[in-house]
């Protein structure tokens, strides 16, 4: 994953955010959790939340809706996660996974919406980037 993918990430996210009238924070991490591109939203807390939710699907290579049901009888599993993944991690969703070729290459993370909204805007822009690979 480099940097000018992950900016045209970022901007397509937030393109997303804003046909349903959300300013969303959009973050982009590589595979590792490291930060390629944060965009801030309207709120002050909105990096630390889309970077979480990056970090926590990358670290696992699944969305963090999918993270959260997997882990809801288990909660002290995830709060762990908090001080074991460096920067720290957001459960909730809004955390999606992205892949090249099969192998996962980093994640997106948005906020500022609803978990759920946040969810489908990652989710969609996830899709975007899956169907430009190799574009």
């Amino acid at each position: 994953m480099d940097v000018d993918r992950a900016l045209e990430l970022v901007q397509a996210a937030r393109a997303i955010a804003a046909t349903r009238g959300i300013n969303a924070t959009v973050a982009v991490h590589d595979d590792a959790g490291h930060p390629l591109v944060v965009m801030r939203g309207k709120r002050w807390h909105g990096p630390y939340m889309a970077m979480g939710k990056a970090r926590l699907a990358a670290a696992f290579a699944k969305p963090t809706k999918d993270l959260m049901e997997q882990w809801a009888d288990r909660p002290m599993f995830p709060t762990s996660l908090v001080e074991i993944i460096p920067g720290g991690v957001t459960v909730n969703p809004g955390g999606v996974p992205l892949f090249e070729e099969g192998v996962c290459v980093g994640a997106i993370g948005v906020g500022g919406g609803s978990p759920h909204i946040d969810h489908e805007i990652a989710a969609a822009a996830a899709e975007q980037f899956h169907n430009s690979e190799g574009a």
